[in-house]
């Protein structure tokens, strides 16, 4: 469950975690082969502590076999709310 206090960025993670879920919870290995980025790189996306760029999203998106076009809006929504924290 996402901590009530959470924010945009931990929002974010969460919701990418739960489409790795949605789609069967695949390995890192397995979604990083899809992806062509490295385990680390999408497991650090996942975590929430810093903005993984775009090309990252979708291809972890891509990976779960999500909706990039909703990806890529829920991505500016992220861009947007941290830009107005700062």
């Amino acid at each position: 469950m996402l901590d009530p206090t959470a924010g945009p960025l931990e929002e974010f993670a969460h919701a990418l975690r739960a489409l790795r879920k949605q789609a069967g919870n695949p390995s890192y290995r397995t979604m990083a082969k899809r992806a062509h980025y490295s385990v680390a790189t999408l497991a650090e996306a996942a975590r929430g502590l810093h903005k993984p760029s775009l090309k990252v999203t979708l291809a972890y998106v891509a990976a779960c076999e999500g909706d990039p076009e909703a990806w890529t809006r829920r991505w500016y929504r992220l861009s947007t709310a941290l830009e107005g924290r700062d």
